[in-house]
């Protein structure tokens, strides 16, 4: 119990940035989530400026995206460098005023809008059995094997309302939609989502430059929760020192105006430059996915 005593004080301490972090995540999370709601909320059925084909875009891409962040991390911290989608009949230009939303919520340096997810994915057939049992019996097995030969493009006119035929020893089919699944797979190294009929594929390949925006985009989160734990108030100018690792201290000499303006440093010092005059109000070793940096910042005054 005397120990709970103690440690009352840094309870109280943990509450408080527990709900600073929810509320500022509630709040950025909230306003991005209302721009988002009032273009799906304005272009629904019915709406004053109802538009479907809008609608469906913006829907259909925020249903199939939602779960992407959480698996590789792509709207917190590191950017990407593009995402490419494509909106069956719907043109680059009626498109082009979701483009700019697309490319801030889901962090990519750029948006493509591609009128064919050819070249994106590939398709595969996939026999159901118990249908193709009822036309080719004990050929059964034999026609499966078929079906799986066909090509993307095959499947494609397919999709389209064009014929496909199964023949085993002599017995000929018409393979209709009950006889197979149409599986879409990736092809080349995009990630791609699809629903409906619209797709949207991002390039996960990570360039130096992309690496170092996310270094230096985390060194500024990091900046600024050790400006909060250090009780400065929120127009406080500081400066600061970024040592650590080289790539670190690269990653911070590539964007040190901008790591200047977003944690208020009137001067940012790299590698082995002294801290200056003056008492240092916080250090820290931080480790930005295996590569140390080691902050110092002290009030300017």
């Amino acid at each position: 119990m005397d120990r709970l005593f103690e440690l009352q004080g840094e309870f109280w301490t943990a509450a408080v940035e527990t709900l600073y972090m929810v509320g500022l995540t509630l709040l950025i999370g909230g306003t991005a989530g209302l721009l988002l709601g009032v273009v799906l909320y304005t272009t629904r059925p019915g709406s004053l400026l109802s538009n479907g084909a809008i609608y469906n875009v913006v829907n259909v891409v925020i249903n199939f995206f939602r779960p992407i962040p959480f698996i590789i991390f792509i709207a917190a911290v590191q950017p990407l460098s593009r995402l490419v989608c494509v909106a069956p009949r719907m043109t680059e230009a009626s498109l082009a005023p979701l483009l700019p939303i697309l490319a801030s919520e889901l962090n990519v340096k750029r948006v493509e809008v591609a009128t064919s997810a050819d070249a994106l994915v590939t398709l595969e057939a996939k026999a159901n059995y118990r249908a193709l049992g009822k036309k080719f019996g004990k050929q059964t097995p034999l026609a499966a094997e078929a079906v799986s030969q066909f090509t993307s493009e095959h499947l494609r006119r397919f999709e389209q309302g064009e014929e496909l035929s199964v023949t085993v020893d002599g017995d000929t089919h018409v393979i209709t939609p009950e006889d197979l699944t149409i599986v879409r797979r990736a092809s080349g190294a995009l990630v791609v989502q699809e629903e409906h009929g619209y797709f949207a594929a991002i390039d996960p390949a990570m360039t130096r430059e992309l690496r170092q925006e996310g270094m230096a985009r985390e060194l500024i989160s990091r900046v600024q929760r050790m400006r909060k734990d250090a009780g400065l108030a929120v127009s406080d100018r500081i400066r600061l020192v970024i040592r650590g690792d080289a790539e670190a201290v690269e990653a911070a000499t590539t964007h040190r105006e901008w790591i200047a303006s977003e944690v208020l440093a009137t001067d940012v010092r790299l590698g082995d430059a002294r801290e200056g005059e003056g008492t240092t109000l916080a250090r820290q070793r931080v480790d930005l996915d295996g590569i140390r940096a080691d902050l110092a910042l002290t009030k300017d005054e």
